[in-house]
């Protein structure tokens, strides 16, 4: 399973500069090509892309609490 961070289209410094700004401490994405936003359509951030083992991918757009991503995870795992 592969867990996406903030997926970015920007200049570098601007990525920096936000990333900072909010003090993000989970895994961020420079995606100046946009390959991620694509990938799992992402149009808005919040959002999470799942990719379970058999390849398939879970988009979930907006805040998820820990109660609903420990499910979705669970379930991808089985």
């Amino acid at each position: 399973m592969e867990f996406v961070g903030v997926a970015w289209s920007g200049s570098p410094d601007e990525y920096t500069a936000f990333v900072d700004r909010y003090d993000l401490s989970f895994p961020q994405i420079n995606d100046t090509s946009a390959d991620v936003f694509t990938r799992f359509d992402v149009f808005s951030q919040p959002a999470f892309g799942i990719v379970r083992p058999d390849g398939e991918v879970q988009t979930l757009l907006g805040a998820v609490d820990d109660e609903l991503l420990d499910a979705i995870i669970s379930d991808a795992l089985t």
